[in-house]
């Protein structure tokens, strides 16, 4: 007698064979890619007045930062420090949602220039970033093209540790994020940073805020500071043309802006006192063929402790750049800086620089 209840041969074959069929689907849907990327880019920088030292990172704000006995003139310098080289992971569609990765480094090592600098090291799960990466502070979409990288004043301009949080409202998004403490000698609470990001056909623009606890362990320092700065940046799309512009303002932002070009505090009668510090910048690209652009840039900050003037640092770019094919850029920029340097001893110091800037670079 036929028993209906009992699976024969073939049903179990079959059962079988559709169930490994479904795994195997299954995994298939994680798709993971590798991708290495980078450039190599050579300045060839020229100073008709370099009141700094003449090393070979030559940012103009890091240029000027230097103290030099002489002041030097028409120095030549050649670059590949610049170059750099990224490592990509992705894989979509995990069990655990959309994952990525990245390490990049370049050769802006320091005083010797020859090692390997780590620039990007973080992951992403979905909406979650964890590593080190830009600062949520930042507003990459209103840095202006400039062959001087990283070197124009008013510029929030920093990469640290970081967990950060985004949200998506349709093409808008809020960043949340607790970042590395670097400004504090004695730091006991993350960096709070939340940023705002509106986008469309206008372009965009960012509204960001930044908390630090600033605190030094010193035994005469009886307590802790509280330190808020803000920005307001975006980018303006005219045509084919865009205007990119930010105000950043706000107490003991140090690092944050212009590379730590002014300490976010200082000992004022045993008390921590903080730097106030207002950046401005304003700079508009014109694209005169799809081959050819030109960008011209002015930026300025003011920097005040405990009432004084502590100098203020300016800087103007304007360049040309030749993209004859998308990988392949050639440029040229001229570049006038001027520092002023005042310190408590009552020593006032205007630092000056005159620069002209070619490079070239190939994309990978």
């Amino acid at each position: 007698m036929f028993n209906n209840n009992k699976p024969t041969f073939l049903t179990r074959t079959a059962t079988t064979l559709i169930l490994a069929g479904c795994t195997s689907v299954s995994q298939a849907e994680i798709v993971s890619t590798n991708e290495i990327n980078g450039y190599i880019k050579l300045d060839a920088i020229f100073s008709s007045e370099n009141d700094g030292a003449g090393g070979l990172r030559e940012q103009a704000l890091l240029t000027l930062n230097q103290n030099e006995p002489e002041d030097e003139e028409d120095d030549l310098t050649l670059s590949a420090f610049e170059s750099r080289i990224k490592f990509t992971h992705k894989s979509l569609g995990t069990p655990v949602g959309d994952l990525s990765a990245v390490i990049e480094g370049d050769f802006y090592s320091g005083a010797n220039q020859n090692i390997f600098n780590l620039r990007h090291a973080y992951f992403t799960q979905d909406n979650l970033t964890l590593g080190q990466t830009w600062s949520t502070f930042m507003d990459l979409g209103a840095l202006a093209e400039t062959a001087d990288f990283g070197g124009p004043a008013a510029r929030v301009f920093v990469r640290q540790s970081q967990i950060r949080y985004t949200f998506h409202f349709a093409k808008d998004t809020l960043e949340i994020a607790a970042e590395e403490p670097l400004n504090s000698p004695d730091p006991k609470l993350p960096d709070l940073v939340a940023k705002y990001t509106w986008r469309g056909n206008f372009g965009h623009i960012a509204v960001g805020a930044l908390y630090q606890q600033i605190n030094d362990d010193a035994e005469e320092i009886d307590e802790a500071k509280n330190a808020f700065a803000a920005r307001v940046s975006g980018r303006i799309n005219l045509g084919k043309d865009n205007l990119k512009f930010a105000v950043i303002s706000g107490e003991g932002l140090g690092r944050y802006l212009n590379f730590g070009d002014q300490a976010s505090f200082g000992i004022v009668n045993n008390e921590i006192e903080l730097s106030e510090q207002t950046g401005y910048k304003l700079a508009y690209q014109h694209v005169f063929t799809p081959t050819l652009r030109s960008t011209v840039r002015y930026a300025k900050t003011e920097n005040d402790l405990d009432g004084d003037d502590m100098g203020d640092f300016s800087s103007f770019h304007i360049n040309l750049v030749y993209n004859p094919y998308k990988p392949l850029t050639f440029g040229a920029e001229i570049i006038r800086a001027e520092k002023k340097r005042t310190q408590f001893n009552g020593l006032d110091e205007d630092l000056e620089l005159r620069r002209f800037q070619l490079f070239g670079k190939f994309a990978f």
